[in-house]
């Protein structure tokens, strides 16, 4: 004949050897550690390419990223208006890698949607252009406007900035 124990009993010794295994483990793993109040041996410096070595003097480490602008930020046209929009590229840290740059929008609460790959741009990062057409809009809307996301990727860095085009009659 099989005893059956209630839940609430077992889960509570499930709870007190889960507790038992974990206070052992940081006993034992605390072996290594130095007494509380003296301090540890130092880490011994790595020497692997990029990482500075610790020797002690303080070394100021520059991150490499990059930011983007659009300009305009904002624009107003008439259907079949050309507006040209520029992106520009700014380096920060001595940033050198390609940069990917994507464009994607949205009109018309989502009906309207359109992606465009604008290429790559590598440095020294000249200015990148792109125009628009304002396309005609549907009958009986007099104002659509369309939301737009730039993506620039490159060096395992993503930066966007968002556009805005308003179109009216």
């Amino acid at each position: 004949m099989v005893r059956e124990y209630p839940p609430l009993l077992i889960a509570v010794l499930i709870c007190v050897m889960l507790t038992s295994t974990a206070f052992v483990y940081g006993l034992l793993m605390d072996g290594s550690a130095p007494p509380p109040g003296q301090p540890g041996p130092p880490p011994a410096p790595t020497a692997t390419p990029g990482t500075p070595v610790a020797t002690g003097i303080p070394v100021q480490v520059t991150s490499r990223s990059f930011s983007i602008s659009v300009t305009p930020a904002t624009a107003t046209v008439r259907p079949g208006d050309t507006i040209r929009f520029t992106l520009m590229v700014h380096p920060e840290g001595s940033f050198t890698g390609p940069i990917e740059v994507r464009v994607s929008a949205t009109a018309l609460g989502g009906v309207f949607r359109d992606n465009h790959d604008l290429g790559t741009v590598t440095p020294p990062y000249p200015p990148l252009t792109y125009d628009v057409v304002a396309p005609d809009l549907p009958p009986l809307v007099s104002t659509a406007t369309v939301d737009a996301t730039v993506t620039a990727t490159g060096g395992g860095i993503v930066q966007t900035e968002q556009v805005q085009l308003v179109i009216r009659r």
